[in-house]
């Protein structure tokens, strides 16, 4: 990173926010945020008169100045944030021109990088085909929004980013800079103007309009050029070899709107809405691509088209005259801009019909597209034909980018998953037996005799359920959600759903249940039913489960209809949240072999869905790393994965960095694809780990499961019970009414340890883990530095679990704890600074590092956050203890929305909310 360049743009927006500050709040409390920057950075420099100072400064300060205070530093952190990315890109820029000035070979971890690697491992051309051909990529947006930020104060940092991009252009004339600035500082006061927290809920809708934000700013853009570089990578790997146009190898998904386990808001009609949505801003997004294309197509008619192009124009023209008159007129003697003109009108019809209620009978106007093929086909026409009379640049350029983009996102836009508990359709099945005096019990009979019913029900012609479906509104509802899928694949094809995901799946029966329900609608050929094993309970079975269902003819039907495939998610969150970091990390490493071998023996092709959040703890951290650590054989080139919270903002905001974390992670998977690439594992390495992982999942669930004062802990001393009223999700912050660990959602549970400064998720048990294993043995701490230098999964985890303490600060932590009563406080403080000390000792042990030698640009960024950081969570606890004494009175909203406003800072501080 050129950091001269990005502390020039920090400086420059600091001034802008200080100068905002005095003009809408007043030079007095320019002064209060300036004299507590200098207090906390005397305080870190070692200036403990200072520390007491900005102790009591902040303890006496109105409520009205400390949400200044908050507002300030939040602001400067989502400042901070977006001067860094632009030193990001441009320090890729710089990395890029000098390994191309310096002949240096591919950019690392890039499609070409991968395409080297082939040749390297001896592949030929055909075989280099065939590894992409297999290739199968999907990012999936996630209904679990851990985004601290509004969707409003997210547009308002794209514009001041787009500011920046602008500075940061070399030669810029003196009055387009000064314009830039006073821009910028419109912004500024304007984002803080700006209520800072949501004064209610999303609706679904809102969050899917959110998670679509990222589409239209960056993917749909971005993904026809991540498509022509794999195809410039193989003929610049193979440059003998014919052309290669890959297949859709990048896709891209979304959780939101169709995440039904615990959100009471996602309802048919939400979800029903939710396609509606994706569809019409498809078409838009089509339409805009068009519009860009329109001058570029003049190409003469004394030039001639292709037969199959002039006979499919004279259609359109038949079927719509009018429009083809005004078109005709409008680019005379000019087929090819006609012949895309009216592809736009009947884009135009579409998208009308898009916007109308969903019927039962759907039938095809020819004025419109029955699909995105037949966009497709019209576009593989335009192309074919400016090809046949020589305009193959254009043919190959914009064009071929608009025909890729109707390939990718068709009309469905996102692929939809359907996600619910496997306890609802049990429930489901129960009321509905019931119903109709067939079973009284379903769900308690047991597993085989289950599976006995379920497979009679599979290969019975009679129908599971009635046309109107008499149940009471949440069973009936279960069951009608199958035919609004059936609806979904009429009007858009089977993109717009293809996997349903069911969570918590303990047994076959629960995967059986879901395919029982999807024949009955008739979806089931169109759809991947999807086991997630999330509890570390539920990992070690996913194994027998699965060969379970492989071994069951019905079920080998249905896989075979499927291609032969089968998806199986694995869970990140609820597993560390049962067993903690380490056990979760190698629990899923060992499911994951298991998986695959299981399904090599029944010849399945499987793909491994990584249900990853955004934080350590729920299975964050460098995306190309962590898949360069999975068995190879368990990834083979097919790999989704989920993008969270605010995961999403950092890796999609800036178009350039985007294409860089898709590249790495296409390369990532494409490199699995190599023969030969499983990495070296013994039965002693197995062991090991095995070993250090039970002791870790001893530790970590002595505390989090079995000390009733952790619960506690959690709620008095962590801002928990403020996160809840974040209004970050449509969902709720827990699954039932329950105040117990197992009834809270993943990401308030880490939220609120980061909140905090303790990342217990991302840590705890580890170093117990190691030690009790190790014990004072010095060659027993060899063996496992040995085991660390050679195994990918440990140094990925170890670098994690560094990252996680490296933002650990106990001294914070204490402050946060002095909210908990004293008998509290002691049952739980105590041993969280043992186990912390324990974890690095042990880290350095292994790696010779401490945390933050381990990465000395976090360590630099930490160490110029730390200052700033400083203040807002004083400020956070003393209004915190303010709230929770209740002295507040009519105070009391105010007081709540500066701690919910110090919040989002501290998560923009940290770049880290759930």
């Amino acid at each position: 990173m050129d950091r001269d360049a990005t502390a020039r743009q920090v400086r420059l927006l600091g001034d802008v926010l200080g100068n905002t500050v005095a003009d809408v709040e007043g030079p007095d409390r320019l002064e209060l945020v300036e004299r507590v920057r200098a207090l906390a950075k005397a305080q870190r420099g070692g200036d403990t008169a200072a520390g007491a100072e900005l102790t009591e400064l902040i303890t006496s300060v109105p409520v009205d100045d400390a949400r200044v205070l908050v507002t300030a530093f939040a602001a400067w952190f989502r400042l901070v944030n977006l001067a860094e990315d632009q030193g990001r890109v441009r320090q890729l820029v710089r990395d890029r021109l000098d390994r191309a000035a310096a002949d240096a070979g591919p950019f690392p971890e890039s499609l070409r990088a991968a395409l080297a690697r082939f040749v390297e491992a001896g592949l030929d051309a055909d075989e280099a085909a065939a590894a992409i051909g297999q290739l199968a990529v999907r990012l999936v947006l996630t209904a679990h929004p851990t985004e601290a930020k509004r969707r409003t104060t997210l547009t308002k940092l794209g514009r001041v980013a787009h500011v920046l991009r602008e500075l940061d252009r070399d030669q810029l004339p003196p009055e387009a800079r000064t314009a830039a600035e006073a821009y910028l500082a419109e912004e500024v006061a304007s984002m803080w103007l700006t209520d800072e927290t949501r004064v209610r809920p999303p609706t679904v809708i809102d969050e899917v309009r959110n998670g679509l934000y990222w589409v239209d700013a960056v993917l749909f853009d971005l993904a026809p050029r991540l498509y022509r570089e794999l195809a410039d990578a193989y003929a610049a790997a193979y440059p003998d070899a014919p052309a290669l146009e890959p297949g859709r190898f990048l896709r891209f998904g979304s959780w939101i709107g169709g995440d039904r386990d615990g959100n009471p808001n996602v309802t048919a009609a939400a979800t029903e809405a939710t396609w509606r949505e994706q569809q019409q801003l498809a078409i838009r997004l089509l339409r805009r691509s068009i519009d860009r294309l329109h001058a570029h197509l003049s190409v003469s008619e004394r030039r001639g088209t292709s037969e199959e192009l002039a006979n499919r124009l004279d259609e359109l023209r038949r079927l719509r005259p009018r429009a083809a008159a005004r078109v005709e007129d409008r680019y005379p003697q000019q087929p090819h801009r006609q012949f895309l003109a009216m592809v736009y009108q009947v884009l135009l019809a579409t998208e009308q019909h898009a916007a109308e209620p969903w019927r039962a009978d759907h039938r095809h106007d020819p004025l419109r597209y029955a699909s995105a093929d037949e966009l497709v086909a019209d576009l593989q026409l335009l192309r074919a034909s400016l090809r046949e009379v020589g305009a193959h640049a254009i043919a190959d350029g914009r064009v071929w980018d608009l025909e890729c983009q109707a390939r990718v996102f068709g009309f469905h836009l996102v692929t939809l998953d359907l996600r619910q508990h496997a306890g609802r359709h049990r429930e489901a099945f129960t009321a509905l037996y019931r119903r109709y005096g067939e079973h009284d019990d379903y769900a308690g009979l047991a597993e085989a005799d289950k599976v006995e019913l379920l497979v009679t029900e599979l290969t019975s012609p009679r129908p599971l359920t009635p046309a109107i479906i008499d149940l009471e509104d949440d069973h009936r509802a279960t069951f009608e959600l199958f035919r609004l899928l059936r609806r979904a694949h009429q009007r858009l094809g089977p993109d717009a759903c293809d996997t349903y995901v069911i969570s918590m799946t303990e047994r076959a029966s629960d995967v059986l249940a879901v395919l029982t329900m999807a024949r009955d609608a008739g979806v089931d050929e169109r759809l991947d039913v999807v086991p997630l094993f999330e509890t570390v309970d539920d990992l070690h079975r996913a194994p027998e489960v699965m060969t379970a269902l492989f071994e069951l003819p019905v079920y080998r039907e249905h896989l075979a209809a499927r291609g032969d495939g089968q998806q199986v998610m694995i869970g990140y969150s609820d597993s560390n949240k049962d067993g903690g970091y380490l056990t979760a990390t190698w629990q899923l490493q060992r499911v994951q072999r298991a998986l695959a071998d299981v399904s090599e023996q029944h010849g399945i092709e499987l793909t491994l869905f990584h249900g990853r959040g955004g934080s350590i703890g729920r299975g964050g951290g460098p995306a190309n790393a962590a898949i360069r650590a999975q068995p190879p054989r368990s990834v083979a080139g097919r790999l989704k994965l989920t993008e969270q919270g605010e995961v999403i903002a950092a890796r999609y905001r800036e178009p350039d960095l985007a294409h860089r974390h898709l590249e790495q992670v296409l390369h990532a998977t494409l490199v699995t694809t190599i023969p030969s690439q499983e990495p070296s594992s013994t039965a002693r390495v197995d062991e090991v780990l095995d070993a250090c992982a039970d002791h870790a999942r001893e530790a970590y669930r002595d505390l989090v499961h079995d000390t009733p004062e952790l619960v506690d802990y959690l709620h008095e001393a962590t801002p928990i019970d403020a996160i809840a009223e974040l209004n970050l999700a449509s969902r709720p912050a827990r699954r039932s009414a329950g105040r117990g660990i197992e009834d809270l959602r993943a990401i308030p549970w880490g939220f609120g340890w980061t909140q905090c400064r303790i990342h217990l998720p991302a840590w705890y048990g580890v170093g117990t883990g190691f030690t009790a294993w190790a014990g004072e043995d010095p060659d027993r701490w060899a063996e496992l530095t040995e085991l660390h230098g050679g195994s990918p999964l440990l140094q990925v985890t170890l670098a994690n679990v560094s990252m996680a303490l490296a933002k650990a600060d106990l001294t914070i932590a204490a402050d946060y704890a002095s909210l908990a009563r004293p008998e509290v406080r002691q049952a739980i403080l105590p041993r969280l600074i043992e186990e912390h000390d324990r974890t690095v000792d042990a880290l350095r042990r292994i790696t010779g590092r401490g945390p933050r030698d381990l990465d000395p640009e976090l360590d630099e960024v930490l160490r110029l956050r730390d200052p700033y950081l400083d203040p807002l969570h004083a400020v956070q606890v003393r209004l915190l203890a303010r709230l929770r004494s209740g002295e507040e009175g009519d105070d009391a909203d105010a007081v709540r929305d500066a701690v919910l406003v110090a919040t989002n800072g501290i998560a923009a501080g940290l770049r880290n909310t759930g």
